[in-house]
């Protein structure tokens, strides 16, 4: 005899939100820290396989930068909280359930790091989300938007609360997850939602909410392995068989899963928070006057990532000095730092530097140019070339270094 088939909207409609969210943390009472589910991502090779590969698009569609505010929506056992907070951000865990938080706690107060990881908790009582208009940078949903009773409500909710240029990025199954077998069990053994995501009606409704686009992520989550001829020749052409059989694989995985990002405002366009897209000409000459070193000439934004204003904090863009001996050895990394400019710069835009800093008190000596990124990366490391000063402090002499 077949056991008939659940509707997932007929469960959703079925019980009240309260309802929904005791299910939910009925679902983690048993769980104690010796539980698989305790030790997420890593609960099994498998799933760690699944997760890891799973993770690399979120966080690279997060585009995340220190001190970065983050959501963590439906955070479960908080494992990518603890991640996110690993890596800089200052991380709010919300989810349904007060047993599934309390063990995301413990795990994160074990941690080795557990004094420096800035992390807070709250839990999600109502379709309308506890914080003010404008209070996280980004919003992650990894495999929980599929739990949520009211998907296109929460979009709206999420544009509210994201600040401008703010980005939310999902990791969820794709339109037929609730027919799955898997989904089918875990409905009808524990009554929790197992609810389809449908990407075109979420886009749809993320323009009615205000977002101004969306993307999705194509990836493999697991490598497609060959051997060495297979390997060259896919080098030497993508589109010959071995190509087409990866693009086999990638559509095969893609069936089932959903990877997408929601911008808001200008948030599509990245900037220098992050070194992704950070390029630069520099044309440049300096002389020595009233005890400093004058620098003049211009800066050309010759990448496709916006830099923010100097002096504004993680991400702004500065003009950095090396101070180096003679020979070329640094002597101070971090020697002065210029302004840039106190408005942003468009790729493809060119700004006038015209600054000065202290003449260092050596006879002979090195000052070599760069962009600096505050807090991200100097802009050398990203392919710009520098500009470096031979000095003779004795003479006052200032030569361009090859």
């Amino acid at each position: 005899m077949s056991i008939e088939m659940i509707d997932v909207r007929e469960l959703v409609e079925g019980f009240s939100h309260e309802e929904h969210g005791k299910r939910a943390n009925a679902y983690f009472a048993s769980i104690r820290l010796d539980s698989p589910i305790a030790r997420k991502p890593f609960a099994s090779p498998s799933e760690a396989a699944s997760l890891v590969g799973g993770l690399s698009p979120v966080l690279s569609g997060l585009r995340l930068f220190h001190g970065v505010r983050v959501l963590d929506f439906g955070a479960g056992t908080c494992w990518l909280s603890r991640i996110l907070a690993t890596l800089g951000c200052d991380v709010t865990a919300a989810d349904v359930s007060t047993n599934a938080l309390d063990l995301g706690r413990k795990i994160i107060e074990g941690d080795a790091f557990s004094s420096v990881l800035k992390v807070r908790y709250a839990v999600l009582d109502g379709l309308d989300l506890p914080f003010p208009a404008k209070s996280f940078d980004r919003v992650v949903v990894f495999d929980a938007f599929h739990h949520c009773p009211d998907q296109h409500r929460m979009i709206h909710e999420f544009h509210r609360i994201l600040d401008d240029d703010g980005i939310a990025v999902f990791h969820e199954p794709g339109p037929n997850h609730s027919r799955s077998d898997q989904s089918q069990y875990e409905m009808r053994r524990f009554g929790v939602i197992e609810g389809n995501i449908v990407v075109e009606e979420l886009f749809a409704e993320a323009k009615e909410a205000g977002f101004s686009d969306a993307e999705l992520a194509l990836y493999l989550e697991r490598p497609l392995v060959v051997n060495m001829e297979q390997h060259d020749e896919f080098l030497a052409n993508s589109g010959g068989p071995v190509g087409q059989w990866l693009a086999a694989h990638v559509q095969a995985e893609c069936q089932g899963r959903r990877v997408f990002m929601l911008y808001k405002g200008r948030a599509k366009m990245r900037d220098s928070r992050a070194s992704d897209g950070l390029l630069a000409s520099l044309d440049l000459s300096a002389e020595i006057k009233d005890g400093e070193v004058h620098l003049s000439g211009n800066a050309t934004n010759t990448g496709d990532s916006r830099w923010l204003p100097s002096n504004g904090g993680v991400g702004s863009v500065n003009i950095g000095v090396h101070l180096e001996n003679a020979k070329g050895r640094i002597m101070n990394h971090d020697y002065a730092r210029v302004v840039l400019s106190t408005t942003p710069v468009q790729p493809g835009e060119t700004c006038t530097i015209a600054g000065s800093m202290p003449l260092p008190e050596y006879d002979r000596f090195r000052l070599t140019i760069d962009l600096v990124a505050e807090g991200i990366t100097w802009f050398e490391i990203c392919g710009t070339q520098v500009v470096t000063f031979a000095v003779d402090g004795l003479s006052k002499s200032v030569e361009r270094a090859s």
